[in-house]
């Protein structure tokens, strides 16, 4: 070596004591090192972000109900004041009657007030504070009037609901709505605007859950580091900080779905169709601003018959004129060559909030038979085939690894018998497996949607896979120095197998995990096809295959088709790159 070189090493290892004390990496540093050096992992996990995002994110993004709407609904006003009228009447007719069976005959009119009551404060939020005051007052005399005829005390009951009943039967006429822009002198209820949060309205503590964990996920890269810099670099405060950061991403969006539930409450079902758009479109509903809607404004569920197997909007072929008939392309209507009949079109009906019909944004993916766009429903058929995918590997992964951990533990006869029970599960055809399950579980009789049952249903077939996993790293782990220790120092069986077995040998459960995810959708998506997994109204990217096998109308089976295949490509890749990274013979 020469001088030069000798110098050049010194002042290396001057710089390396200057810069403070060095830790070593531990094997979960190194894994993390190998992922980041690999493009195609980054890539997958990029795509699955999005794909992900785009189904957790579905309400917020297709959806029919305007996120801010400060409006009158004179429609459900006057509803609600007819209600009212037949409700109350009905009950104060009951109270009214004379007899011993007065008390059961009040408690039969207990649904009558209830719904009377629920009306009435759907009434409240439109009026002004005169107004309230003697709806208010009405209310009060019903609600005692039944009670009072509840606990027997039928002369109080009678002499209440007397002057009660006649005002009952004029109700709807005393609150009758002034029309729109009429003169403040002018009779009837001169109705204020209410403010609403229709969308949130309709979230439930799940879509909050994900929503948050996707963001904190998604921005973990970037918190991460900033967590990691405030730590000063020190290996061991960093290594130290891993169970806060676990706690972060998982306590949050609980705490985020819990304050959703006490503060907002549930969420409508997803195929529920709104009537806001509809009553904007009519008129029944006048807004004092401008509603804010989605940047689809089209609901799951919600239908354009008239634009049934629309292609996409941003195709020639699928221009409209103004009667509904096709312009160009092979749906252009052709009279009789006989009789000269042409087939009566309807025109397309553009509701509030909607695209002109030929806009190339209308229908980005087209329509399926009953003009449902198709967009919004691969959106929202993505949370089916997506949370299938996830929930069907956690829950095979943990059967498999507390199955295979006994088996290779124990070893004997626990062995032999859990490794007979995977021979013959292993013996018989999967999905076929799954189908036959699947035809004798009536989701009806047990009561539980279908998508959890697919998810059980996969879980109980396919185990079988992380089990041998984790049977052969046990096999090669219970031998080892820290295991002899273990029960030399009388640690249970169980404390040994899950708390110092079991961490050791995780690598390929989770790459395991990983091409689960990706069975676990294809599963899904095939069992639909089928017709034995998810029902309308509800969709998956399976079903919506199979909303029409004809070439004629591609994009049904081309969109979902794509979105599946992307997925399943994308966690191969993202399962591929940690089996590589887990593997002590890829590092440096």
């Amino acid at each position: 070596m020469t001088d030069e070189e000798m110098t050049a090493e010194a002042r290396e290892a001057t710089a390396l004591v200057d810069e403070g004390p060095t830790y070593s990496k531990d094997y979960w540093d190194l894994v993390g090192e190998q992922l980041r050096k690999r493009t195609l992992f980054k890539v997958g996990m990029a795509v699955l972000a999005v794909l992900y995002g785009l189904a957790i994110f579905a309400p917020l993004i297709g959806n029919d109900r305007p996120y801010k709407l400060v409006a009158v609904n004179y429609g459900e006003y006057e509803s609600a004041a007819r209600g009212v009228e037949r409700l109350s009447s009905n009950a104060l007719e009951r109270i009214h009657e004379t007899g011993s069976d007065l008390p059961e005959r009040a408690q039969q009119s207990e649904r009558e007030v209830t719904a009377a009551l629920t009306r009435i404060a759907l009434m409240r939020q439109f009026l002004g504070s005169e107004d309230r005051e003697s709806l208010d007052s009405f209310k009060e005399d019903l609600k005692g009037s039944y009670e009072l005829a509840l606990v027997g005390e039928q002369a109080d009951a009678e002499t209440g609901s007397l002057p009660l009943q006649a005002r009952a039967r004029q109700f709807a006429t005393e609150f009758a709505s002034a029309p729109l822009g009429s003169d403040p002198d002018a009779p009837g209820k001169h109705l204020q605007p209410s403010t609403r949060y229709p969308l949130a309205e309709g979230l439930g503590w799940g879509s909050v859950f994900f929503m948050v964990l996707w963001v904190l996920l998604s921005s973990f890269p970037l918190w991460n580091r900033i967590w990691n810099k405030s730590l000063e670099g020190d290996r061991e405060r960093i290594r130290d900080a891993r169970g806060k950061k676990r706690a972060v991403l998982l306590g949050t969006p609980v705490a985020a779905a819990l304050l959703w539930v006490t503060l907002v409450g549930g969420g409508a079902p997803a195929f529920d169709v709104s009537p806001f758009k509809r009553g904007l479109s009519d008129g029944s509903i006048v807004a004092f601003e401008a509603p804010v809607l989605p940047p689809v404004p089209i609901g799951y569920a919600e239908t354009h018959k008239e634009e049934g197997f629309r292609p996409p909007t941003w195709l020639v072929g699928a221009r409209l004129d103004s009667n509904g008939r096709y312009m160009q392309g092979l749906r252009v209507p052709k009279p009789d060559p006989i009789t000269g009949y042409l087939p009566p079109a309807t025109p397309v009906e553009v509701r509030f909030g909607e695209a002109w019909p030929n806009a190339p944004h209308r229908h980005l993916a087209g329509t399926d038979e009953l003009g449902r766009d198709f967009f919004v429903r691969l959106l929202w058929g993505g949370r089916v085939s997506l949370a299938v995918g996830i929930l069907s590997a956690v829950l095979l992964t943990l059967i498999g690894v507390f199955m295979g951990s006994l088996a290779g533990y124990f070893g004997g006869k626990v062995d032999v018998f859990i490794m007979r029970l995977i021979e013959i599960l292993q013996s018989i055809p999967a999905f076929f497996l799954i189908l036959a399950a699947l035809a004798f579980i009536d989701p009806k009789e047990v009561s539980i949607p279908p998508i959890f049952i697919i998810v059980v249903v996969i879980a109980l077939v396919r185990w079988t896979g992380a089990a041998r996993l984790v049977r052969g790293e046990f096999l090669r782990l219970r031998e080892e120095e820290f295991v002899l220790a273990a029960n030399a120092l009388g640690f249970s069986n169980m404390r040994t197998i899950f708390r110092h077995v079991l961490p050791n040998a995780l690598s390929p459960v989770l790459v395991n995990a990983a091409f689960a995810v990706a069975s676990g959708i294809l599963t899904e998506s095939a069992v639909s096809f089928l017709g034995f997994g998810v029902q309308h109204p509800e969709a998956s990217w399976g079903s919506l295959v199979n909303e029409s096998k004809s070439p004629e109308f591609w994009w049904i089976q081309v969109f979902p088709g794509v979105l599946i295949f992307l997925t399943v490509t994308c966690y191969n890749l993202v399962g591929d790159a940690v089996r590589d990274a887990l593997d002590p013979k890829m590092k440096v």
